[in-house]
């Protein structure tokens, strides 16, 4: 990564690739309600923006009142999103979508998922 004073966030190839990245907390086991809750990240910045490369195993969360807005560019795999309404979108390599802030409804990784996600850095409180 660059310095930060170059305001400029180079996102290394090699963890777009999901090589070497660092595993995280499982999720909360009320949010998993299948599959594994197994997944990996990088941390590219985290000042004014979280930027990282992420990575997870098979599984379909319950999320209620997403807490951030969240940008989310796939890389490989398949993320179906249902709203509390029961409204499917899928999505695919190399689409990109925005999880809006206050989101309920299930989000699916299919296969094994992997995306550039980018938060604003004051909202995101990464899992411990």
């Amino acid at each position: 990564m660059m310095g930060k004073s170059n305001k400029l966030i180079r996102l290394d190839p090699n963890k777009l690739a999901g090589l070497e990245l660092n595993n995280f907390a499982p999720y909360p086991s009320e949010t998993v309600l299948s599959g594994i809750s197994e997944h990996e990240r990088w941390q590219f910045d985290h000042d004014e923006l979280f930027v990282g490369a992420y990575q997870a195993k098979p599984a379909k969360l319950a999320l209620e009142d997403y807490p951030y807005d969240e940008f989310m560019y796939l890389l490989s795999g398949k993320i179906d999103i249902t709203d509390k309404d029961g409204n499917l979108q899928s999505f695919f390599p190399g689409q990109a979508l925005v999880l809006k802030k206050g989101f309920t409804g299930t989000f699916e990784m299919i296969g094994n998922v992997r995306k550039i996600a980018i938060v604003a850095g004051e909202q995101y409180s990464p899992p411990k």
